[in-house]
């Protein structure tokens, strides 16, 4: 675990309060971004990162220091946010398409708002997945972590994460080859 981590989890069950606001601060990005991608909208995001300290502060005295910090946190904000994506019903909030409108012409604007209209299409392509895929996408693509951290965080094997980023990423190159948009 890391060094920093256990410290301040040792000081979390030591009674000192302000080490969990330490680990707040630390991850609290980490943990909108994750959600923020898998929910599609900042107020459901914004909600689930607060959710998700609620219930690591109230289950921090029983973490076993098995894994890391982050990717206990990460597991709980997967879970929370596959469970809250069964229960919305409205479609996520990708962007908003009014300022697309709102933008000045120029060769430099144009290709800001190319850039943007791609960004859409691929989040869009991203929420569109099944929730175990779009998960791993998310974690892969946009938090980074290796195979293994996210084999650890869904409570699968690496293989199966591999085989599921195989297939998550097929249908994304499908969808945006839809869409006109040439996947690497």
């Amino acid at each position: 675990m890391d060094a920093e981590d256990l410290r301040l989890l040792e000081a979390f069950r030591g009674g000192e309060e302000s080490a969990f606001a330490a680990l707040v601060i630390k991850y609290r990005e980490s943990i909108y971004r994750v959600a923020r991608h898998m929910l599609g909208n900042h107020e459901d995001a914004a909600d689930a990162t607060q959710d998700v300290f609620i219930r690591a502060y109230r289950a921090l005295p029983r973490f076993d220091g098995r894994s890391q910090i982050y990717t206990w946190l990460y597991r709980i904000t997967v879970n929370l946010c596959l469970d809250l994506r069964s229960r919305l019903t409205r479609l996520p909030l990708l962007d908003d398409e009014e300022s697309m409108r709102d933008l000045p012409a120029g060769p430099m604007i144009e290709e800001e708002a190319a850039g943007r209209e791609i960004g859409r299409i691929v989040s869009r392509a991203v929420a569109g997945l099944p929730p175990r895929q779009r998960a791993m996408v998310v974690l892969r693509l946009y938090q980074d972590l290796p195979y293994q951290e996210i084999a650890r965080i869904m409570g699968c094997s690496e293989g199966t994460v591999k085989a599921t980023m195989f297939a998550a990423l097929r249908k994304l190159r499908r969808v945006l080859a839809e869409q006109g948009v040439r996947a690497p």
